[in-house]
């Protein structure tokens, strides 16, 4: 089973192995990976399936502020982590050019969440439960679009999976805090598809991550070395 934890190890050995050198643009100078997929079955790394039951969104966000699953040498530990998973509560754009809440709880003026959440209530093996974040008519001429492009939520054989896919991911700086976003997103929707459902219950399968460039900038590759040999 692999959790976040693990994923983020991997995939950081993973570009600093086989990466290759490339130029985002002038001032971008970064090590990239195209193409890669990762199965995080066990993203709160709970060993057992069955522990994923008793995951809320309550004692998920208690993990995060309480430290759980901090790691030596990452950028991003407890509070500042607990503030960004639990951002997805916040569909205001915060003065910003875009957030994800924003995009997926706000964008067109629909709440994409709900969406999803109906699609499969109402037909519990729904492959319609699709949220995005690019908008061509506000992203056509920015420099500053979304990394996340979409989210997809599948129910089968009674575990909800997450299904993400990311036009670019900043591997050493980002994709930590981006898996236990997303990862709050599934544990959210399971537990509100929960509260409606007569018969049975559904259990969160984990995330199915998808990124056409994983890449780490030239100014964290120290940092990204020392966080591989402190674990």
């Amino acid at each position: 089973m692999l959790s976040i934890n693990q994923c983020y190890l991997d995939f950081v050995k993973k570009i600093l192995r086989e990466g290759k050198e490339t130029y985002k643009d002038s001032n971008h100078h970064l090590k990239e990976s195209l193409g890669n997929y990762y199965y995080i079955d066990d993203p709160l790394n709970l060993k057992f399936r069955a522990k994923y039951q008793n995951v809320t969104t309550k004692s998920m966000l208690e993990d995060i502020k309480a430290g759980k699953f901090n790691m030596e040498a990452n950028p991003i530990k407890s509070d500042a982590l607990y503030e960004y998973v639990k951002s997805f509560e916040d569909s205001d754009d915060q003065g910003f050019v875009y957030t994800y809440p924003n995009r997926l709880l706000a964008h067109f003026g629909v709440n994409q969440f709900e969406v999803m959440k109906k699609r499969i209530l109402n037909s519990i093996g729904s492959n319609r439960a699709v949220a995005i974040t690019y908008d061509p008519s506000l992203d056509q001429d920015r420099e500053d679009i979304p990394c996340l492009q979409l989210i997809q939520a599948f129910v089968r054989d009674n575990e909800l999976t997450i299904h993400c896919f990311f036009r670019s991911n900043d591997i050493y700086g980002a994709f930590y805090s981006n898996m236990f976003f997303i990862t709050y997103i599934g544990v959210k929707l399971t537990e509100e598809i929960n509260k409606e459902l007569i018969n049975g219950k559904i259990i969160f399968g984990g995330v199915h991550y998808h990124s056409t460039s994983g890449h780490i900038y030239s100014n964290d590759l120290k940092a990204a070395k020392k966080l591989i040999s402190s674990h």
